[in-house]
């Protein structure tokens, strides 16, 4: 717990090197124009999540799909996104773009658990292999016009 602060300070030490490693690099005007575009977005990210993000969550739970823990806290890491774009800077501009790449993790539960999502097995013994035929019980036939029409027995 005692190390968080550290990381703070650190984390805020880097942030303003990183405005004014670009400053020099880009200049002060596109500089300053890039933090405040970086701020909207994260603005904009926040105002569109709202609940609907813990939502999700809750009905991905729900519904039982194959999904990993890392798709799972998806709203969680936008949130998270959405604040470093906020805070002005490019190192957490750089987490932000991290934590928003779609990487995928092993499914929290295996394809087993769900009989009817899974892929038939070529090794599976389960084939009937056969013949049949659709007998028609209707009395009325159609014959063609050669033909007599018979009383049906």
């Amino acid at each position: 717990m005692r190390y968080i602060g550290w990381a703070l300070l650190i984390l805020a030490a880097m942030e303003v090197i990183s405005i004014i490693l670009v400053s020099n690099l880009i200049g002060g005007g596109w500089t300053l124009l890039l933090i405040i575009l970086s701020s909207a977005c994260g603005v904009f990210m926040l105002r569109n999540i709202g609940l609907s993000g813990l939502f999700l969550a809750v009905a991905t739970i729900r519904t039982g799909s194959n999904v990993s823990i890392y798709q799972l806290l998806w709203p969680l890491r936008y949130v998270l996104a959405a604040i470093m774009l906020i805070s002005p800077g490019f190192v957490s501009d750089i987490f932000a773009a991290l934590l928003l790449l779609p990487i995928k993790g092993k499914p929290l539960t295996s394809a087993s658990s769900h009989p009817f999502s899974r892929a038939p097995q070529s090794d599976q013994n389960d084939i009937i292999e056969g013949e049949f035929t659709v007998e028609n019980d209707n009395r009325q036939k159609h014959h063609s016009e050669g033909q007599q029409h018979l009383p049906p027995r």
